[in-house]
């Protein structure tokens, strides 16, 4: 866990320096640059003991040392074409074409992370106000699922999600759907996040959240009839979770309560940040998965691509603030995440510790 805080404390360092008195674009490109880094070395330089996934993808790297890429190729096409039965074929033909580069796991692991990172870099250097609390955000809320367990899922969100997002917000239909379908060859699961281009500039008026409204409820009756055709569609695993929300409850309750405050605060957000809409669209799905966790835990593989929206709106509600009360508010939010987070006592453990 020294590793995690260390890194922390030195992106509110960095922060601090750079962001905290007079601010300005360069300096925010700084930032971000530095706190990426730190992120692409954390997960980069971790031993394969460190996350659920990592020893697993990393026998399935191995084995595709064995495999053709004219077999690689094959499947993709089969599976496009013919509607072959396989899991996820171009994450296996991205593995065997980073292969020709290099065939140490851990390369790929940096691989893996520098995608994702900068992606994310980028994505809040565009659209988050507060930079530092963004990433304070993903480092104690979601780097252990994109940071140190998921392969598949975590190119995917990069694509869909981050780079997506830009062309969502253009109106640029025909690259997000190339994106979109470039995240459905690494993981299937990314499709769920194709409706939000549909939404995404609606205003929110009423008859619009009424019906939205209508949905999300009547969505969150179903959730468990619903995960079966859903699971199949995506690849999921169909076993269902009896327990419904296990040991999520309290990363449940957080994304309901940041829901709910947003839509509390909309008109001040409105207020002080062009295109709301965008981010409140987002949140309106990000609901609906929410909700549908409590139902289903596997539902948790749809909720993280809406979650991360909360890194772009937490630091809105700072922003509601008077402006002498913020650094108050800034730090007290700060360390609630951190008592949270030192309870759960992640475990890190450097590649040559092994």
């Amino acid at each position: 866990m020294t590793v995690y805080l260390l890194n922390i404390a030195l992106l509110l360092f960095w922060g601090a320096v750079l962001l905290w008195i007079k601010p300005t674009r360069r300096k925010r490109l700084w930032f971000c640059i530095i706190a990426a880094l730190q992120w692409i070395l954390l997960s980069g330089l971790r031993a394969e003991t460190v996350g659920a996934d990592t020893v697993g993808y990393l026998r399935s790297f191995n084995e595709m040392k064995y495999t053709s890429l004219q077999r690689q190729l094959q499947l993709c096409w089969d599976y496009l074409v013919h509607g072959a039965e396989a899991k996820d074929p171009g994450y296996g033909l991205l593995v065997k074409l980073f292969q020709y580069v290099s065939d140490n796991y851990q390369a790929f692991l940096f691989f893996v992370a520098a995608v994702f990172i900068i992606s994310m870099t980028v994505w809040i250097y565009r659209n988050s106000a507060m930079p530092c609390l963004s990433f304070i955000i993903y480092s104690i809320l979601f780097y252990s699922f994109f940071s140190v367990t998921g392969h598949r899922q975590t190119l995917a969100t990069a694509l869909i999600v981050f780079v997506g997002y830009k062309y969502i917000k253009e109106r640029k239909l025909g690259r997000f759907l190339i994106i979109a379908f470039i995240a459905f060859m690494i993981h299937k699961s990314s499709l769920v996040f194709v409706p939000y281009y549909f939404i995404a500039n609606f205003e929110l008026r009423l008859p619009y959240v009424s019906v939205a409204a209508v949905g999300i409820a009547l969505c969150t009756v179903l959730g468990r009839a619903l995960y079966g055709p859903i699971a199949s569609a995506l690849g999921f695993s169909e076993g269902m979770i009896e327990n419904a929300i296990g040991g999520a409850e309290t990363f449940v309750v957080l994304m309901l309560s940041v829901c709910v405050l947003a839509f509390v605060l909309y008109p001040k957000i409105r207020q002080n940040r062009p295109g709301a809409r965008f981010l409140y669209n987002l949140l309106l799905l990000t609901v609906l998965s929410t909700l549908l966790v409590l139902q289903q835990q596997s539902f948790m593989r749809i909720q993280q691509y809406y979650s991360l929206v909360i890194m772009l709106v937490i630091p809105e509600f700072v922003l509601c603030v008077e402006k002498r009360y913020r650094p108050i508010v800034y730090t007290a939010g700060v360390a609630v995440m951190l008592f949270f987070f030192i309870r759960t006592d992640p475990f890190y453990q450097f590649f040559w510790q092994v």
